[in-house]
């Protein structure tokens, strides 16, 4: 047979995309069974070939494939030792660089993944067990990169972000051109397409508010950040207790005027409660925990003195006003 390497190249070329001759076949076998590194350079030149056809394709599995090979490998008599020519390691350092960029790409590339919201809210868990909380008409587009602990998490409407204590993915907020980097645990990110104002509400631990450009704010518990689009500025402001009532369900009123109460009830049960005007400026306070909304109202009705009237498209609140 003959050996020399340039034809046992050519060898190998005919035989992995299947146009070798018998005789060729044959005597590629014979070189083979020369030593375990013959056969193992065979191995390794399919093992090349096959996954550079399987690169571009999501569903490769690294780790299978590469098992594969060393079932191959292990074959081999490893007591014998002989003199690997210098084409034979360069074929090696091919295998590995090769096999390092499929591992990169297959292992380094971010996950990436969407939820959408439209008439009610949704509740999402993230596999770092994060919970992420839409309100209606929002939309969580979300770039998760496990090799390196990082992610990205875009905002379109209002989403409620919960992080776990044991959190190990370092994530960052984004909306429009703002950034909101994580120091705590809980904050709720509003960011309207048609509105020109941006909140950010901290209920535990701290975060960054801030954009590429500007230093931006530190927010706490219980602080409220707000970006202005039209001056560009960030201002601070205290919290709404209920910012996140619309996953919650809970309240919490304090000398509160009602026309303020029924516009948060509206917006969080999506219904058209009508109040008489001489009892909007009436003050309210209490509390409520994840309650119906009939519930609530005949709570505020009995508190009150107010009257409550169903209809098949809104309720009226009708009373006599504030003493």
């Amino acid at each position: 047979m003959k050996g020399d390497e340039e034809y046992i190249e050519k060898l190998i070329g005919k035989f992995i995309v299947g146009e070798s001759t018998d005789t060729e076949t044959r005597e590629l076998r014979e070189w083979c069974k020369l030593s375990p590194e013959n056969q193992k350079y065979l191995d390794h030149s399919i093992f090349i070939f096959e996954n550079a056809q399987l690169a571009d394709e999501q569903d490769f599995d690294v780790e299978q494939a590469w098992k594969k090979v060393k079932r191959k490998i292990s074959k081999n008599d490893s007591k014998t030792r002989f003199l690997i020519p210098a084409w034979g390691i360069a074929a090696s350092l091919i295998l590995v660089l090769g096999f390092s960029f499929l591992f990169y790409n297959q292992y380094t590339k971010p996950e990436e993944f969407q939820f959408i919201s439209e008439n009610q809210v949704l509740t999402q868990t993230l596999p770092d067990q994060t919970e992420i909380s839409l309100n209606r008409n929002s939309r969580v587009q979300v770039e998760y990169n496990e090799w390196k602990n990082t992610g990205v998490i875009h905002v379109s409407g209002e989403v409620l972000v919960n992080f776990p204590e044991s959190k190990k993915v370092e994530w960052t907020v984004q909306t429009a051109n703002l950034l909101i980097e994580d120091i705590g645990t809980i904050f709720n990110v509003k960011s309207l397409p048609e509105s020109e104002i941006i909140e950010v509400s901290v209920q535990e631990g701290a975060v960054k508010f801030y954009s590429e450009t500007l230093e931006g704010i530190l927010l706490q518990a219980g602080e409220k950040g707000t970006y202005d689009k039209t001056t560009n500025a960030f201002s601070k402001a205290e919290a709404d207790p209920n910012v996140s009532a619309y996953k919650t369900r809970n309240f919490s009123f304090h000398e509160q005027e009602l026309q303020q109460v029924i516009d948060q009830l509206n917006e969080i049960y999506g219904k058209e409660i009508i109040l008489d005007r001489n009892i909007s400026h009436c003050k309210l306070t209490v509390d409520f925990e994840n309650e119906e909304l009939e519930t609530i109202l005949s709570i505020i009705g009995e508190t009150m003195s107010l009257e409550i009237t169903y209809d098949s498209n809104q309720i009226r609140i009708s009373g006599e006003g504030c003493f």
